[in-house]
């Protein structure tokens, strides 16, 4: 007798399934990493994946932590937190691979044909889309995150403002405000 709709719903995805999820996303997921990151939640928090909202926030806060790419470690994380080191190689090569591939062949591309004007006019008429992404995803990513703790939105905003004004994220305030 097969299960019902309703028990499959419930059923956490396997390993294979979670592992195609960020292959996916790797291919064509885009408006850099706090997009990416406000996607895996709302794609992977939840019985589907098994991934519990504590486990994304502290990977979230993990990736925002360290140096590098915040939406590759926050993958690794989860694939981490899924499936143990197994789970984080398999993700991070399906989130990384597609885009060293794009990259590698639009440099290739580049090279081969000195520079192509209308790939120049393409990402830059992408430009707005990406930051009104951005925008929204940071967004709902504080709201989140800061939820209704008002000392946190303004350490937040006092960090933005400060970062915006001198055009570089100033590491000694981190530790004065954490």
């Amino acid at each position: 007798m097969a299960p019902s709709t309703q028990e499959q719903s419930t059923e956490v995805q396997p390993l294979s399934k979670f592992v195609l999820y960020f292959l996916q996303l790797g291919t064509a997921g885009f408006g850099g990493p706090i997009a990416l990151a406000a996607r895996m939640e709302r794609d992977l928090v939840g019985e589907r994946y098994g991934i519990q909202q504590q486990d994304y926030l502290e990977g979230l806060a993990l990736s925002q932590l360290l140096p590098g790419p915040l939406a590759a470690q926050l993958a690794m994380y989860l694939g981490f937190v899924r499936s143990g080191f197994m789970g984080a190689s398999l993700v991070g090569v399906a989130f990384i691979a597609p885009s060293f591939l794009m990259v590698l062949i639009i440099s290739l591309l580049y090279i081969r044909f000195d520079g192509l004007p209308w790939m120049q006019a393409a990402f830059h008429g992408v430009g707005a889309a990406v930051v009104a992404i951005i925008v929204r995803s940071v967004t709902k990513l504080a709201k989140t995150t800061l939820k209704k703790e008002r000392l946190l939105w303004v350490i937040a905003a006092t960090l933005a403002a400060t970062t915006a004004f001198t055009g570089r994220e100033a590491v000694w305030l981190v530790p004065i405000t954490g």
